[in-house]
């Protein structure tokens, strides 16, 4: 169910309902309220407001709407000759909103409706959705996207043509290095150094690779406190720049205006019970049942049901607007302490957020510094074993004879031609994880392309969904409402490009187009509907606003009405409709403004 609470909209003043699963009619005579109850669910579901939406005479206004899964409130303030709006509404987004304006909101102002009234083209209609959706910049962001695909896959091609010179280049350096190993295994062979001297060299290797790991250790260590040192200066900018208010008597205050607020709403309920109930003796003229009552000329004289004291309806009535202001007072107390306790607690929420940020900050920065004194103390022996090994390295260099300068070209050599095997074994590694991607690019291509061309023929596929929607409808109509025309379709124009330039409402009677004023007012709504009805398929309305709202049907035959509530409630979650009490009894739930507050009781009052 839906649970909907109206102050001050349209012609309700004040009024609670409920809305259930299908169908759901309002039936009562003129200014009980039908169409105002129209207004407030089309306001809170997120259609425009304007001045009259808000109740003449009142400054603000509401509605509330309580789902089984949330809750949603548009609230209207009269500021000179125009009307503000806050709150959160049903519909968030503006297409939506427009969507559901045009073909889901069916009242008289609906615009569908009052197009076909005139015979104007529906097509600026049937697209206005279309148009809010900013297609050309979706297209113009699947292109950059697109492009950037493009452009990867590019790359990624060049890098697979260059992977066979960059492997022929690393086996031929690897050819070339194992000539290098063979002769320099010749020359130390050649040399006749004794076991020593290779021992010193081999010593030499690995002090010159351990000084390598050595200082790439340092250079990691030294970032990584630069890192740290930079991480701690940012925390403790935004520690030092975080201001807790403090929570002194927070909890107190709240604590108190919450039990008033809870007491303002008790005396609220015991005012409208004892207001409610004594009215109803005094609208349903129940004097003779719950006390003796003598008419005169002047007055009613009667004893009070409750005490027995001798008075008159005069006085009763007196009584009754003292309690009616009394319930008023009490509201707008219940309003103040309301507000009072929303802000409170936003307020202990925010210091509640702040406090958690300060801890998190400090737990933060405490890591961050045990961190990085552990890290300078890690660099603190890097750079020590740095040094061992560079003297170790400076040693063994000093205690080989360089006797053989043929051998220690070809240790550099043997070095270099490493160093480059390895960067282009690098090289080679990078070619193949980009080329790799050739692939997906090509599918992320491919999908772009083809969302963008889905882009650039959504409009007509929109136009086409609506004509085939317009069409279903039409047979439905004809079968089941038997109207004096057999036919009726949107004739679709077409530009040189084969884009739809108009929708051309065509309708037929005997095999002959006839205009719309030919057909009855019952006939020129029941296409009016239908077409609205199309844009609703055509925009798969159902899955973003589950309620069709029905208005101003006085041209339908009492039995149409009947058929056209089946016929919708079919399409939808909740069907609003209103009507006359002549059309008869409808299934469903029906809902009755008898409770409600509606600005015809002031004019009943005055007269």
């Amino acid at each position: 169910m839906w649970s909907l609470e109206i102050s001050n909209i349209a012609g309700i003043r004040n009024g609670d309902i409920v809305l259930e699963s299908g169908s759901n009619a309002v039936q009562a005579s003129n200014w009980q309220g039908k169409t105002s109850l129209i207004t407030a669910i089309k306001c809170v579901l997120g259609a425009s407001v304007s001045s009259e939406t808000l109740t003449s005479g009142a400054n603000s206004g509401y509605i509330h709407l309580q789902t089984a899964d949330a809750e949603y409130e548009r609230r209207l303030e009269r500021t000179g000759d125009s009307i503000t709006v806050e709150g959160n509404a049903y519909l968030s987004e503006e297409d939506q909103q427009a969507a559901a304006e045009l073909f889901a909101f069916l009242d008289e102002t609906n615009a569908v409706r009052s197009a076909v009234r005139e015979g104007n083209d529906l097509t600026p209609l049937l697209i206005d959705p279309l148009n809010r959706e900013n297609i050309e910049g979706q297209i113009n962001e699947l292109k950059s996207k697109r492009e950037s695909a493009e452009t990867e896959l590019e790359r990624a091609n060049e890098a697979a043509e260059q992977l066979p010179t960059k492997i022929d280049d690393i086996n031929q350096l690897q050819t070339e290095l194992s000539d290098l190993r063979a002769e320099l295994d010749q020359i130390e062979g050649d040399s006749g150094d004794s076991s020593e001297q290779k021992q010193l060299r081999a010593e030499l290797k690995q002090a010159r690779q351990n000084r390598e790991q050595a200082s790439r250790r340092v250079n990691r260590l030294e970032g990584k406190i630069d890192s740290l040192e930079s991480q701690i200066e940012k925390k403790e900018d935004e520690l030092e720049s975080l201001t807790v208010p403090s929570k002194s008597n927070l909890s107190e205050k709240l604590n108190n205006n919450r039990s008033k607020l809870h007491q303002v709403e008790q005396e609220i309920e015991t005012l409208e019970a004892l207001y409610n109930a004594t009215n109803t003796v005094l609208d349903g003229d129940h004097f003779d049942l719950v006390t003796d009552i003598e008419r005169q000329i002047d007055d009613d004289y009667l004893s009070c049901w409750v005490c027995g004291t001798e008075t008159t309806r005069e006085t009763v009535n007196a009584q009754m607007d003292k309690i009616s202001d009394m319930i008023a007072d009490r509201r707008d107390r219940r309003s103040e302490l309301q507000a009072t306790v929303s802000d409170l607690e936003k307020t202990q929420n925010d210091i509640d957020q702040k406090n958690r940020k300060k801890e998190s900050l400090e737990t933060s920065l405490k890591q961050l510094r045990t961190e990085l004194s552990d890290s300078k103390d890690e660099l603190a022996g890097a750079n020590e074993e740095l040094e061992d090994y560079t003297e170790r390295v400076e040693t063994l260099e000093n205690q080989i004879e360089e006797s053989n300068d043929r051998r220690k070209s070809i240790e550099k050599e043997i070095a270099q031609k490493e160093a480059e095997v390895e960067s282009l074994k690098n090289e080679k590694e990078s070619l193949e994880q980009r080329a790799e991607k050739r692939e997906q690019l090509k599918k992320e291509v491919q999908e772009s392309s083809e969302k963008i061309e889905e882009l650039r023929s959504r409009r007509e596929r929109v136009i086409q969904h609506a004509r085939d929607a317009f069409d279903e409808a039409l047979k439905d109509v004809v079968a089941k409402f038997n109207p004096s025309f057999e036919k009726a379709r949107l004739r679709k124009h077409v530009d040189n490009s084969g884009r739809t330039t108009q929708l051309e409402l065509v309708i037929a009677r005997d095999g002959r187009e006839i205009s719309v004023d030919t057909l009855s007012e019952g006939e020129v709504e029941l296409i009016g509907l239908i077409a609205a009805l199309a844009g609703y398929e055509a925009f798969d309305l159902a899955d973003q606003v589950p309620c069709i709202l029905i208005d101003h049907l006085g041209s339908l035959a009492s039995e149409h009405i009947h058929t056209l509530v089946d016929y919708l409630e079919e399409r939808t979650q909740y069907l609003v409709t209103t009507a006359y009490p002549e059309a008869g009894e409808f299934e469903g739930n029906m809902i009755s403004p008898d409770d409600w507050d509606v600005v015809s009781d002031d004019i009943k009052q005055e007269v």
